[in-house]
């Protein structure tokens, strides 16, 4: 960005050196902004002109403004939205009471003719009114009725997946139970192959305890033999 300022200041300087088409170019630009500026201003005068016209004859009832946003910190486009403004700040007209009877009859007359409108009025709005709530009803019941149906099929999920977790519960207490009565079963038959090879060692113990006092004893009466043979 400063490159470009630089830039446009060095070519601003030479502008006498630029061609004269080149110039003429320029200087029929600065004329047109110029006069654009000039229409600006000058149509901000002339609101305001017209603004305290207005006011000044209509006794500051009437403010009406043309071009509002002219001098508004807005964009270019918005400046000129909207074409005119007007605001009634007058005080609002008073109904007065005639004299004579033939106003008193023309009163009583519009009186009775507002009355049948309002009636009217009062009765269309009741209308609505009841429109508005059999619809509110309408809507309510709708409501009730969905949020049954959601609550019945909230509770059929429930019972759906109670469903299932008692049946994952009750294979798993089965696979349990299994699992356990395997275990029992394999622990009984390593106790009765325990109890059987301990009852295999006693005898064998048993045989070879018999053995030796057999021995014993036949060495014995060996013994006693030679000794009465000397004797």
């Amino acid at each position: 960005m400063g490159l470009i300022l630089v830039i446009a200041v060095i070519a601003a300087t030479l502008f006498p050196l630029w061609p004269a088409e080149m110039r003429v170019g320029v200087y029929y630009l600065s004329v047109a902004a110029g006069c654009f500026v000039a229409s600006i201003l000058l149509l901000a005068v002339a609101r305001c002109i017209l603004f305290l016209i207005i006011w000044l004859v209509t006794g500051g009832r009437h403010h009406f403004w043309f071009l509002p946003n002219l001098t508004a910190d807005v964009g270019f486009i918005d400046s000129f939205r909207p074409l005119y403004t007007h605001e009634y700040k007058g005080p609002r007209a008073s109904s007065k009471k005639g004299s004579d009877k033939s106003d008193d009859k023309d009163g009583c007359s519009s009186a009775k003719a507002q009355k049948s409108d309002s009636d009217e009025k009062s009765d269309c709005e009741k209308k609505d009114g009841d429109d508005d709530d059999e619809e509110e009803d309408e809507e309510s019941k709708e409501a009730v009725t969905t949020a049954a149906e959601e609550s019945k099929e909230a509770e059929g999920e429930g019972t759906d997946r109670h469903s299932d977790t008692d049946s994952d519960r009750r294979e798993d207490e089965g696979s349990q139970h299994s699992n356990g009565n395997d275990f029992e079963m394999i622990t009984r038959e390593e106790l009765e192959q325990h109890t059987e090879e301990e009852e295999e060692e006693e005898e064998e113990e048993e045989e070879e305890e018999d053995e030796e006092t057999q021995e014993r004893k036949e060495g014995g009466g060996s013994e006693t033999k030679p000794q009465t043979a000397e004797t």
